[in-house]
């Protein structure tokens, strides 16, 4: 498995497979582009008080089998998000996802990140994602529900410099997590 920042060429693959694993989700149409436009997508990190948005791409056999990606925000310089991360079905099982998330703590430790966080839903369908998480020692965080979800968030908090990291609820001062919106609620 090679593992590269995302081009733009490979644009087009990287979002089908983003579209495939967060079918709900559409912020990777415009991280993505942030991504491979280096920055020159300023609307997509404005709104969201980023600094910047990285992404990298799994392939083998010419074909992009995995995606990840990086947000930072501009307030806490010494942590990083991972987002968008996943493998597609037709390779899991095979311990890529294990690769891609020890590659991307590894990235993030070279950087002199002090936290990586992420957030994601506590669904049935992401019971291995989480057992993996908590593998590499990923700390829990239950989220209160935003009006009209039916679902639990957790944000899950790596230290990476020996220290248990601060608590997002702690350390986030209002910011909001990248994606998470207010669900459309029915009349």
């Amino acid at each position: 498995m090679d593992i590269h920042a995302l081009t733009k060429e490979e644009l087009p693959e990287a979002q089908a497979l983003a579209a495939s694993l967060f079918p709900w989700e559409d912020e990777h149409q415009d991280a993505l582009v942030a991504a491979v436009s280096h920055g020159q997508s300023g609307g997509f990190l404005a709104a969201r008080g980023l600094s910047e948005v990285r992404a990298w791409a799994a392939k083998e056999e010419e074909r992009v089998i995995g995606l990840l990606s990086l947000y930072d925000y501009g307030q806490t310089p010494d942590e990083t998000w991972l987002a968008w991360y996943g493998v597609s079905t037709e390779v899991r099982g095979r311990g890529l996802g294990c690769q891609l998330l020890d590659w991307v703590i590894a990235t993030a430790k070279r950087e002199r990140k002090a936290v990586l966080r992420l957030w994601t839903t506590v669904e049935e369908e992401y019971a291995v994602a989480l057992r993996l998480y908590a593998q590499r020692g990923f700390r829990p965080e239950l989220q209160p529900a935003l009006p009209g979800e039916d679902w639990e968030t957790v944000v899950l908090s790596l230290g990476l410099d020996g220290k248990v990291p601060t608590s997002w609820s702690a350390r986030s001062k209002g910011i909001p997590l990248c994606g998470r919106i207010v669900p459309a609620v029915a009349a």
